[in-house]
């Protein structure tokens, strides 16, 4: 990413489809995915400080997350025992082909 936004890389080819937005103090949580052959889904969290972009987090292939840290949804006992606070968590949502798309927990 960084070589795309600094103009080292070409971006001729490249589709960044941003699909939901949420922001939570300095931070702005971006869900989307990039079109290739195969779909290559992410979450990008910016943190904009007096209006600056000063930092920028990402994360691929969450359907890895989904699928290897289950459960999905933790029970009250699971949670309450984690050593932070979970300040976003994504949600499922559909393709136009109607799949589900892999969801993604933040904890900080």
């Amino acid at each position: 990413m960084m070589r795309l936004l600094t103009g080292a890389a070409s971006c001729d080819s490249f589709s960044f489809e941003p699909v939901r937005f949420f922001s939570q103090g300095s931070k702005v949580f971006v869900e989307g995915k990039h079109s290739t052959r195969h779909n290559v889904f992410w979450v990008h969290i910016w943190t904009v400080k007096e209006g600056r972009i000063t930092q920028l987090r990402e994360y691929f292939n969450t359907a890895v997350l989904v699928t290897d840290l289950k459960p999905n949804k933790p029970s009250v006992e699971i949670v309450s025992s984690y050593p932070c606070t979970t300040i976003w968590q994504s949600q499922l949502w559909k393709s136009k082909e109607g799949k589900s798309l892999p969801g993604f927990i933040l904890a900080v």
